[in-house]
């Protein structure tokens, strides 16, 4: 642990982030656990800590959504996402699969555009504008990760089951796997000394991504961003993922999620929803791994070949790479410390 202090309080004096909360786990349960620096001002950090987790709603919520979703035959991964959209606008000259949304090739992209085409003001027009545009290259041809994917993933979650994508989260993943601090939209508790601030926010317990705050403020779901958890309930979806998706999904979904399905060369490489692979891989993780981080400072890592989860989560407030890079380190020591 005193090398990852060292790190922490390296992070902390540059000005990279504020305050860090690690943990490790098992398929049994927590290892350990630390807390360091502010949640927020005048705030400690703890284990117990709500974080906005950003962009590892992607894969904790909405591809754990789908995955469910999957067994209970209510989605083909390899069908056009059209079939589950019809009233998404434009024509397409090729299919888009679910499959290609979730692994970030479905040719949707921002490029040459000053701001998102789907960007407003307003939440609920955001929800209307993703249903709007085409994508502007081929399906299946190279990697961009793009919200955009998860919005539209989000929505078919919603679609396909009938029901708000934060009340199917809460009730058939975040329950059943007693993550009693882990929420979509806001936080689970208004107790400001439990809540963290993340960059680019106002206030604690706020969702820093600034896309998937209209949709919730205006009464929507979004599924690219807005989760709120700790680092011990996300050791306890760990501990699931560790043993294969038992309480949660089956073994086929569950390969689903960690077999790399890239185009061939591509880095990062992708399973459904999450990283198998990229530059940022500890080494002292297994092949076996899956892993995803947020913009605002968040990273889960969940090596089931090993049986080990170790997770950083952090109010970043400076430089994103060396943000990144550091969250890495840690956890390279979280899986070290108990190899």
């Amino acid at each position: 642990m005193d090398r990852i202090r060292e790190i922490v309080d390296a992070g902390i004096r540059d000005g990279v982030v504020r305050g860090v909360a690690v943990a490790a786990g098992s398929p049994d349960g927590l290892l350990l656990k630390a807390g360091y620096g502010e949640a927020a001002p005048g705030v400690p950090m703890t284990p117990g800590t709500i974080i906005d987790v950003a962009s590892v709603t992607k894969a904790v919520a909405t591809t754990t959504a789908l995955l469910i979703c999957r067994d209970r035959g209510l989605v083909d991964f390899d069908a056009p996402f059209t079939r589950y959209l019809p009233d998404f606008e434009p024509e397409l000259p090729e299919p888009v699969t679910v499959r290609q949304l979730a692994m970030h090739v479905s040719g949707f992209t921002h490029d040459g555009h000053e701001v998102r085409q789907y960007f407003s003001e307003s939440g609920v027009e955001i929800m209307r504008n993703i249903l709007r545009f085409p994508p502007e290259k081929p399906a299946g041809v190279c990697v961009e990760y793009m919200c955009w994917n998860f919005l539209l993933l989000g929505l078919i979650v919603e679609r396909v089951t009938g029901e708000r994508l934060d009340t199917f989260c809460a009730r058939e993943i975040f329950t059943p796997l007693g993550m009693s601090d882990t929420s979509l939209g806001k936080p689970a508790s208004s107790d400001r000394a439990k809540l963290a601030q993340t960059i680019e926010t106002v206030r604690p317990g706020e969702i820093s991504d600034f896309i998937a705050f209209r949709v919730y403020r205006d009464g929507l779901c979004a599924g690219n961003a807005g989760l709120f958890s700790t680092v011990r309930d996300l050791i306890k979806f760990g501990s699931c993922i560790l043993r294969h998706g038992e309480k949660l999904f089956s073994e086929e979904s569950f390969r689903e999620m960690t077999t790399p399905r890239t185009p061939e060369g591509a880095l990062p490489e992708r399973s459904f929803g999450w990283v198998v692979r990229d530059e940022f891989s500890p080494p002292a993780a297994s092949a076996g791994t899956v892993f995803h981080s947020g913009w605002s400072g968040q990273t889960v890592l969940y090596d089931w070949e090993r049986g080990r989860s170790a997770v950083v989560l952090t109010t970043r407030c400076g430089d994103y790479d060396r943000a990144k890079r550091d969250r890495f380190a840690i956890a390279e020591l979280l899986l070290e410390q108990f190899n």
